[in-house]
């Protein structure tokens, strides 16, 4: 299913599940709370998707066509790893404000084997050979070619930015906590997230003069 696929009463459903799923866990989650948050009737979630188990898994579709697989295509059109990187930065985040019970989602799943998770990443962003890790490497690694930064690894990079971003969200009761000026102005904080993760790893990159190694 592509993105233009997904019907209305869809979209509202997957929106409605993926709150749920992160806050209550999938055995948790009840259809009755997904159908009132979603304002459609429960009789038609069961139409669409038969059970609770389907449509957790749906919603794992939904997430890795929608927000995964369109990430990965906005990024193709930079013409330097440099503004790539930038513009992932600041669209990972971005959609993670958007959506801040999505990381949450995705450590729930992790924490119960994520084999729902797997099995959607080798159905929809293996296959179609354009989800987040191919572009990102195939950009770092003609930048590596280059000379425009050094090459330390395209996997392990990659892992150091999501979990950057990652962890801004997942973690923010904690660093809030922790880190009045975050809790006092969140919306600065992750501006300034964005800066600080772009510079972090761009100049962690960047080739070094003789003098520096």
């Amino acid at each position: 299913m592509r993105e233009q696929e997904y019907t209305e009463s869809e979209e509202k459903i997957f929106l409605a599940a993926l709150d749920v799923f992160s806050r209550e866990g999938k055995n948790g989650a009840r259809m009755q709370e997904i159908a009132d948050r979603a304002g459609l009737n429960k009789a038609l979630i069961h139409y669409y998707f038969r059970s609770k188990e389907r449509l957790y898994e749906e919603v794992f579709s939904f997430v890795m066509r929608r927000y995964l697989l369109s990430l990965a295509a906005s990024l193709k059109d930079n013409t330097s790893f440099e503004e790539l990187l930038r513009e992932f930065v600041t669209r990972f985040l971005d959609l993670l404000n958007e959506h801040p019970t999505l990381p949450l989602f995705i450590l729930r799943e992790l924490s119960e084997g994520a084999a729902v998770m797997e099995e959607k990443i080798r159905q929809i962003i293996v296959p179609s050979g354009a989800g987040l890790p191919a572009v990102f490497t195939e950009a770092y690694r003609a930048a590596a070619a280059s000379g425009e930064i050094r090459d330390l690894g395209a996997s392990q990079t990659l892992i150091t930015i999501m979990g950057a971003c990652i962890y801004f969200f997942a973690g923010y009761p904690v660093l809030a906590a922790l880190m009045p000026d975050i809790a006092s102005d969140r919306d600065a904080s992750l501006q300034e997230r964005k800066q600080h993760i772009y510079d972090l790893v761009m100049y962690g990159l960047k080739p070094r003069l003789e003098s520096e190694s």
